[in-house]
């Protein structure tokens, strides 16, 4: 009975050593490799998660191959289990390696322990990053925001649908700018710009309903603004969409001693007028006019070369700001942990862009893992060696001077690295 499990220790051991020998194997860790960075090509080439779907959105008739890239688990490569394990295996690995790194710094002394140190840091920091890589595989989130000026969001999308923030974004303002670009009209505030060519008369009047505002022999009076217009074709009555200023318009009563009309004139396409249908001109309007509003100003997408797009944002902690900044591409925001990158645009809605956020917890093992890298790299590459000239002037022999040494004296030189 003692003999038996005597054996079975036995074989325990020797399997677990083979293990160990498996890890440590230069040939094991480089097939791992090159199947990690094989799928970090397919994930960096296929679209991922949360982007997918967008993808998708854009090309539907690419729905059946994707649906094979996702049993595969290839449109969310760097989440998906398998990865993760080949991480893990990988991490082992390197762990193997760096304890048996460790055994031989614990055997060594003066020189060599230094030498081995170097080498033990480069290996404990591919440990580390490849933990942060397994901490964001498992943790860490990507996802997308999408909206329009003056909105405030407090949830983004995923690849597994709306993910809740811990704060609130709220998008102050969006601005495109150009390489050509021009100095915006010296109007301030939205107007309603009215002109009579055949007198060369032109006047700005502020948006106030319900005002009656006098222009040489006309009395003009906006009656109605709507922020999103819409009309019933059937009934032909006007509503707003949305409270967002996407298509506004508003309704303008001009009264003369031989003219009067109502007209809708909208922001977005100053060219035109819509009459009510209870106020039809019989002849033609001597006045012209433009309605110029802030929300809409600038929001056609220029000819110009774009430079840079940009997203003010203001961070809140219920109805707090805790932190504002303006976003563009390479320049994010983070709270909490997670980052905000400026990501796109709509060109045919300019109010509106989108917003890439990022939650890495393993950021900071992954920056340790680099800086333990360059600091094992110095040890191996630029003091090892200063040591080993110190070490070898040490060990030079003197010359011959002629006298003897002492019968007693302590010849005993520094200890020396013979190659």
């Amino acid at each position: 009975m003692g003999q038996a499990k005597a054996k079975q220790n036995t074989q325990a051991k020797s399997l677990f050593a083979s293990l160990l020998n498996r890890l440590a194997s230069v040939k094991f860790a480089v097939a791992l490799v090159v199947v990690i960075v094989v799928c970090c090509v397919i994930g960096t080439i296929v679209p991922q998660g949360a982007d997918a779907g967008r993808y998708l959105a854009r090309h539907p008739k690419s729905a059946a191959r994707f649906d094979s890239l996702e049993k595969l688990g290839f449109t969310h490569v760097f989440s998906s289990g398998w990865f993760i394990g080949l991480i893990c295996g990988l991490a082992a690995s390197v762990a193997v390696c760096s304890a048996r790194r460790l055994g031989t710094v614990r055997r060594t002394t003066g020189f060599s322990r230094g030498r081995a140190f170097g080498s033990m840091f480069t290996h404990i920091s591919f440990l580390l990053i490849l933990m942060g890589a397994v901490i964001r595989g498992v943790w860490g989130q990507k996802g997308y925001v999408e909206f329009h000026e003056g909105q405030t969001v407090a949830q983004f999308v995923t690849g597994q649908g709306p993910q809740p923030l811990p704060f609130s974004i709220h998008l102050s303002s969006f601005e495109i700018e150009t390489y050509n670009q021009k100095s915006a009209p010296s109007l301030a505030g939205s107007a309603l710009l009215v002109t009579r060519p055949e007198k060369n008369l032109e006047a700005a009047f502020p948006i106030k309903l319900g005002v009656e505002q006098s222009f040489d022999e006309f009395k003009i009076t906006i009656l109605k603004y709507v922020p999103d217009f819409v009309v019933d074709t059937q009934t032909h009555e006007v509503a707003s969409r949305s409270d967002q200023p996407r298509n506004p318009a508003i309704l303008v009563a001009v009264a003369g001693p031989t003219y009067s009309n109502h007209r809708w004139l909208f922001a977005k396409f100053p060219g035109f007028v819509m009459h009510t249908p209870d106020s039809k001109a019989t002849d033609p309007s001597p006045l012209q006019m433009v309605y110029r509003d802030d929300a809409m100003r600038g929001k056609a997408l220029p000819n110009a070369p774009i430079k840079s797009f940009k997203s003010t944002l203001q961070i809140l902690n219920g109805n707090t700001v805790v932190k504002s900044k303006t976003i563009e591409v390479n320049d994010p925001i983070s709270y909490k942990g997670y980052t905000l990158y400026q990501s796109g645009y709509d060109p045919n809605d300019l109010t509106y862009t989108s917003l890439q956020v990022v939650k890495d917890p393993g950021v900071v093992v992954v920056y340790a893992g680099f800086w333990l890298m360059i600091a094992g790299l110095f040890i191996v590459f630029y003091l090892n060696p200063w040591l080993n000239q110190q070490r070898a002037s040490k060990c030079a022999v003197p010359k011959d001077s002629g006298t003897p040494a002492p019968k007693h004296a302590n010849t005993r030189q520094p200890e020396c690295l013979h190659t």
